[in-house]
């Protein structure tokens, strides 16, 4: 069961470090899908809940309000939308703030990205399509379904998510297919390229070893098969397994990409650091 707050906030536009805008926009705090991966379980403020992550959203219900009076002060030249929560999750069908949001940018003219993986962004499709939605980066993956009952058993099917990219596809929107994360053993890129033949490019990000859950994803993979586990976590701990994984992963893409004839760009993470957050070219 999903605890539902309604909270006040006094601020909607925070500056970002990721370079896809100036500014970024949460409409929610938490998400529903409790992705084991994800990079927010062990950011301070989620940190600091005594409620595990995926079991909480707090619906930030001013946020509208604000966003008028914070762009005719700060004039924010572009706006990344989800940075730390999923601004389609299922809270967004009753609460609609993303809804409220997209409109105030429209009638703005600020340009925004975004970035999710919830099929429930295609209702949104005549307000995206209005000139101000620069990019899309719609996280896919392709796993079993098995490893998917283990690492992000709540999220939306990959089936669903690739008909909803074709479906934004097809409405001419810039759509990015985000494969992430990338993982070795599990993640299955061979049907990556051929999925979406008219996105512009298709990206990969690799799996993150620096998170501080990074020995429960892998446990979570052992439990569902004992040898791509112990696999993997050999990654942990030996940093030329760790690059020569990858440069293997690096390979195969490549071959994919040559073979479809379609752009890519891939993010890994060194053995000891976050790759910097640089995603335009």
């Amino acid at each position: 069961m999903i605890e539902i707050n309604e909270v006040s906030v006094n601020r909607v536009l925070n500056l970002t470090a990721i370079d896809l805008g100036d500014y970024v926009i949460n409409p929610y705090r938490g998400c529903e899908f409790a992705c084991l991966y994800c990079y927010v379980r062990s950011n301070k403020v989620a940190s600091k809940r005594k409620k595990p992550w995926g079991t909480y959203v707090d619906i930030r219900k001013n946020a509208p309000d604000f966003l008028e009076k914070e762009i005719r002060e700060k004039k924010p030249k572009t706006v990344l939308l989800g940075s730390t929560t999923e601004c389609f999750q299922p809270v967004e069908k009753k609460f609609r703030l993303t809804k409220r949001i997209l409109e105030i940018l429209n009638n703005h003219e600020v340009p925004y990205i975004i970035l999710t993986r919830s099929p429930y962004i295609v209702e949104y499709i005549p307000l995206l399509n209005q000139g101000f939605c620069k990019r899309i980066y719609f996280t896919v993956n392709n796993y079993s379904d098995t490893f998917k009952q283990a690492i992000e058993p709540k999220s939306p099917s990959f089936v669903s998510r690739n008909i909803a990219i074709q479906a934004l596809l097809d409405a001419g929107m810039p759509v990015i297919p985000y494969y992430s994360p990338v993982i070795p053993w599990v993640t299955e890129i061979k049907d990556a390229f051929s999925l979406f033949p008219t996105a512009e490019r298709i990206d990969f990000e690799y799996l993150n070893f620096n998170l501080k859950n990074t020995l429960d994803i892998i446990k979570s993979i052992s439990l569902t098969d004992r040898v791509r586990g112990k696999n993997i976590s050999r990654m942990v701990y030996e940093k030329n397994y760790y690059e020569q994984t990858w440069d293997t992963m690096d390979e195969e893409i490549e071959r994919q990409a040559n073979r479809a004839n379609k752009r890519y760009k891939r993010y890994r993470h060194p053995f000891d650091a976050f790759f910097k957050n640089t995603y335009f070219d």
